[in-house]
C-alpha cells in the first residue's frame, strides 16, 4: 500500500472559496423561515472537532480514517433511515446535521466535510447514479463510502493499467455538489407540491446558472402553479425560443396556450 499522502494535483482541485456545506446550509433560509442555521454550523462545528481528535490519536491515515468513519455512524449515529419522512426534509443538509438522518446526498455532503476537514482527500462522487465519498490517498488508491451505511471499498488501481472510464466515478466539486443539492430539493419540493419552496431552490439556481433554459422552464411551471400566469409565460416562451428541438416543446407549447386561453377568459 502506497505512503503517498496527498498529491499536487489534490491540492489544486480542493482550492474552493466556499465549500459545498456551507452553501446548503445558508439555502435553508431560502424555503425554511424558522431554520436556525447557526445551530446546524455549530453542530457542524463540534463534529469537525471530535473528529479532528480521533484524527490526532493515528499516525497511519487508513486507520485514522477507519476510525473517524466509525464515529460517523456508531458513536454519532448517522444513519440512513427506514421511516416514512419526506425526501425533501432527508435530503436537507440542515436536518441531517440536526438529527443525525438524511438520504445518500446530506449524508455525503457531511461526512465529506469532516473528513476534509480531518486534511482528508474526500469528494462526492457518482457512480452508475449513485452517489458515494471518495477518500483518495494518491492517483492510483483510493475508498468509496457508502453514505447511508458506511460500507467502505477499497480500490487500488495499478499504474499503467487499462481502465473503463465508464467505471471510473465522477467526482463533484463544492459548487456543482450545491447545484446537485438544489436539484435534489427541488423535485423533492415539487414532489411534496411545496411550490413556493421548489421556487426557492429554482431561484438559487437560477443565480448559480443564469438564464438556463430549463431552469427558466421548471419557473415557468413553479410560477403558473402559485397563480403567477403572466410570470410564468414569460418563462415558458424563454424555454420555447431557447430549446426549440426538445423533445417536451409541444408539452410546453400546450400549456403556454393553456395560460392564453385562460388569460382571455378572464378578461
Amino acid at each position: 500500500m502506497s505512503d503517498v499522502w496527498l498529491d499536487d494535483q489534490f491540492d489544486l482541485e480542493h482550492s474552493y472559496s466556499v465549500s459545498a456545506i456551507t452553501q446548503c446550509i445558508q439555502a435553508e433560509a431560502r424555503w425554511h423561515a424558522q431554520a436556525n442555521v447557526d445551530d446546524a454550523f455549530a453542530q457542524l462545528k463540534q463534529l469537525q472537532q471530535a473528529a479532528s481528535e480521533v484524527y490526532a490519536r493515528y499516525s497511519d491515515k487508513h486507520q485514522a480514517l477507519d476510525a473517524i468513519v466509525d464515529c460517523f455512524y456508531s458513536d454519532w449515529s448517522f444513519s440512513g433511515t427506514q421511516q416514512e419522512m419526506p425526501e425533501y426534509r432527508l435530503n436537507s443538509v440542515y436536518f441531517t446535521l440536526l438529527y443525525r438522518t438524511g438520504n445518500s446526498l446530506s449524508l455525503a455532503i457531511v461526512l465529506q466535510a469532516i473528513l476534509e476537514h480531518c486534511r482528508f482527500n474526500a469528494d462526492i462522487a457518482l457512480i452508475d447514479q449513485s452517489v458515494m465519498v471518495q477518500v483518495s490517498f494518491s492517483a492510483q488508491e483510493y475508498y468509496l463510502i457508502e453514505p447511508a451505511s458506511g460500507q467502505q471499498i477499497w480500490h487500488l488501481q495499478p499504474e499503467n493499467a487499462e481502465t473503463d472510464n465508464e467505471t471510473l466515478p465522477e467526482m463533484v466539486f463544492d459548487e456543482e455538489a450545491y447545484k446537485l443539492y438544489l436539484a435534489h430539493q427541488k423535485w423533492a419540493f415539487i414532489g411534496a407540491e411545496r411550490f413556493g419552496d421548489a421556487l426557492a431552490c429554482v431561484e438559487l439556481l437560477i443565480e448559480l446558472l443564469g438564464d438556463d433554459p430549463y431552469e427558466r422552464r421548471d419557473r415557468g411551471y413553479l410560477l403558473n402553479q402559485i397563480d403567477r400566469p403572466e410570470l410564468a409565460k414569460a418563462d415558458l416562451r424563454f424555454f420555447v425560443d431557447e430549446c426549440p428541438d426538445d423533445p417536451a416543446i409541444e408539452l410546453v407549447r400546450h400549456q403556454i396556450d393553456e395560460l392564453d386561453n385562460n388569460n382571455n377568459t378572464l378578461h
